[in-house]
């Protein structure tokens, strides 16, 4: 290659010579000025893509690159990069402090930019709503005023909603913080649920009415009970009325009294139960086994209904057998009762233990009746409210309340057909 070139620039030479008389010295000298600044281009080009390439690695994290031992940069290069990384470190120690706080934080926390996109999550999130949401616009499927409330929120604000967990309905208490950072907006979010706080309250506030109630109605009642049987008692056989009429009158308004006054402070015994029951004496039990025994003492008193018991094996359960049997009577009664109401043709009660979503232990009493209304549905766990004639509205509050007791729930599951009642054992 250098002799090719040492050739052409002698021709070079000679013709120059020949065609413009120039000396061969003023050419050589030309000449090497040429290649002077060609090699001097080529060198400045060649030092101005280094420090350009390892810049860019150093932008795209890559410290593979180097300077030579002779380099001026060298140091400064070695100094830049020995940041950099530390940096690069810091920022991911940073990153895995906190996943790590988020994997183990109780609280339900999400952090989204101004556009909804969730950035980081607890994982409380998954189990307090039941789903893992890339973005806030998902919650709108369960409740759109949540995802409404957190996208038009552009400072501090905290706000109450409904929650629907699967079978469960719980009430959220959802705070929403706002931050910018490098001029750009994000929101941290915490949901917490309130619902056990709600039930707490409410299980209180029924125990104080029930003591004023009772207390009130019992020292009215007892005595009334005890004057008219007393006033029965002391009717001569031989008091005589101007109408015979007037005495059986007299009679039945006494015997009327007593037995009213009987029935209610009946009713007072039983609503008391409310607000002094016992804290469950847990003991392992087999639910297959419990229900098998419901099942045989119903089927001896309704020989017109069927009962269906659908039992795994080996479904053991902590609980006050007491208690949780006076459950499930009382969930059979209503059952029974709802079918007589409807004259069902073929009357069937089953009785079903399975694990829902969240993989607690459950039982489910379902008939083929007519189902409760929506209006029922809103209020039949509130004590009073009954839509029997003869009922006291006392034993599905009684029973709620044996379950909150157990660390469960007791809901009402919508059918297409009958209705379900579903016992969750925390």
């Amino acid at each position: 290659m250098a002799a090719c070139s040492l050739v052409g620039m002698g021709m070079l030479l000679q013709l120059a010579i020949v065609t413009f008389g120039l000396s061969a010295t003023t050419i050589v000298i030309t000449f090497s000025a040429i290649l002077l600044a060609v090699w001097l281009h080529h060198i400045f080009r060649k030092e101005k893509r280094v420090p350009m390439e390892l810049f860019r690695a150093l932008a795209n994290g890559d410290h593979t690159l180097g300077l030579p031992s002779n380099h001026p940069l060298r140091q400064d290069f070695r100094s830049a990069q020995a940041q950099m990384q530390a940096a690069q470190l810091a920022a991911e120690q940073q990153v895995q402090f906190i996943d790590a706080v988020f994997s183990h934080m109780d609280l339900a926390m999400l952090i989204c930019n101004d556009h909804g996109r969730i950035i980081e999550q607890s994982a409380a999130v998954t189990k307090l709503l039941g789903l893992k949401i890339k973005h806030i616009d998902a919650l709108a499927s369960n409740n759109p005023q949540i995802s409404d409330f957190i996208n038009k929120t552009l400072k501090n604000s905290r706000q109450t909603f409904s929650w629907q967990n699967n079978e469960l309905h719980d009430t959220l208490y959802i705070q929403v913080s706002t931050l910018w950072i490098q001029t750009k907006l994000y929101k941290v979010i915490t949901l917490q649920s309130i619902k056990e706080e709600l039930n707490a309250k409410e299980q209180h506030a029924y125990k104080q009415l029930t003591k004023v109630l009772t207390h009130e109605v019992a020292n009215s009642i007892t005595p009334l009970s005890s004057m008219a049987q007393t006033c029965i008692a002391l009717l001569p056989d031989s008091l005589s009325f101007d109408e015979e009429e007037d005495k059986q009158d007299l009679h039945l308004a006494l015997s009327t009294l007593a037995s009213r006054s009987a029935h209610l402070s009946e009713f007072i015994q039983e609503f008391r139960k409310l607000s002094s029951l016992p804290a469950p004496q847990l003991t392992t039990v087999d639910l297959g086994e419990l229900l098998k025994n419901i099942k045989q003492l119903f089927c001896m008193q309704h020989t017109g209904v069927t009962f269906m018991t659908e039992v795994p094996d080996n479904a053991r359960c902590v609980l006050d057998i007491n208690q949780i049997e006076q459950v499930l009577i009382n969930l059979c009664k209503n059952a029974v009762e709802a079918l007589d109401i409807c004259d069902q043709n073929n009357p069937m009660i089953t009785l079903k233990i399975i694990k829902n979503d969240r993989n607690k232990l459950c039982v489910d009493i379902i008939d083929n009746g007519p189902g409760i209304t929506e209006q029922a549905q809103a209020m039949m766990f509130v004590p009073f409210y009954t839509t029997k004639q003869q009922g006291s509205g006392i034993g599905l509050s009684l029973s709620r309340q044996i379950m909150l007791q157990h660390g469960g729930e007791l809901v009402y599951l919508q059918k297409p057909q009958g209705a379900c009642f579903r016992c969750i054992f925390g």
